[in-house]
């Protein structure tokens, strides 16, 4: 991340926090309104389903759906732009996987993507913090969802050397080219309608942040390949520390 774009997240960091203060009240507002509106239509409908009703019904469930994006997309800038956790433990990467796994199961049924995990038994604990680790691995995973609409498969591996303890995920969607391999990682890029631009960017910042890195290999038609890489020195140091406690 160069200059220009460290300037742009802080800039939007500040941004966020005041907007997010300014929005808060109002959109609790409109929330609680269109609440009793959903009420008070099914206070004079009854049973009734009229088209009328059946139209302002609908109407209600898009203005839910957008708020609720917006509230999203106004947290991706308050995790974009919050300072990283300093607080970092040794911990185990495959049980925070499978949780994922199992929590992600029933999305990729239904979208008839079939997951495989080759978790490496005598994989050594990662140093850092769990809840940021675990919301990188979100991120890539639902990217990689995103990208088989129509089912697929996805692969994660956990594998390690002398140097680095990896995570690897693979998906077998269209991949991507060059260019926009080039720009994955740049704040606010998106080829989703209606996607933030966030989750690559602070993917490579938590990765950054625990002294790591995160690689991407794509080929168009065949598919991507993201790989988490954790240094393997700062969790034998952490390791050995606890040890000598």
């Amino acid at each position: 991340m160069d200059v220009q774009d460290r300037d742009r997240l802080t800039t939007a960091g500040e941004l966020s926090a005041i907007l997010a203060h300014e929005i808060k009240n109002p959109m609790n507002s409109i929330i609680i309104n269109m609440e009793v509106l959903r009420t008070a239509i099914l206070e004079v409908t009854g049973a009734a389903e009229t088209p009328a009703a059946g139209r302002a019904k609908k109407y209600l469930d898009v203005i839910e759906g957008e708020i609720k994006r917006l509230d999203k997309v106004i947290r991706g800038f308050l995790d974009l732009s919050a300072p990283a956790q300093t607080t970092k433990v040794p911990f185990k990467l495959n049980p925070v996987i499978q949780n994922l796994a199992d929590f992600l199961a029933a999305e990729m049924k239904l979208k008839g993507i079939r997951m495989e995990l080759k978790l490496n038994s005598e994989l050594a604990n990662v140093t850092g913090s769990p809840d940021q680790i675990k919301q990188a691995l979100l991120n890539l995973l639902i990217n990689s969802i995103q990208a088989m609409p129509q089912g697929g498969t996805m692969e994660v591996e956990t594998l390690q050397n002398d140097r680095v303890i990896s995570v690897r995920l693979s998906d077998s969607g269209p991949g991507m080219d060059e260019n926009m391999l080039s720009k994955i990682f740049n704040p606010y890029f998106t080829t989703k309608a209606k996607g933030s631009g966030l989750g690559l960017t602070i993917v490579r910042r938590v990765m950054r942040d625990h002294g790591g890195e995160v690689r991407v290999e794509s080929v168009p038609n065949q598919g991507t390949t993201f790989t988490l890489n954790f240094p393997r020195r700062l969790a034998a140091t952490a390791e050995s520390k606890l040890e000598t406690e």
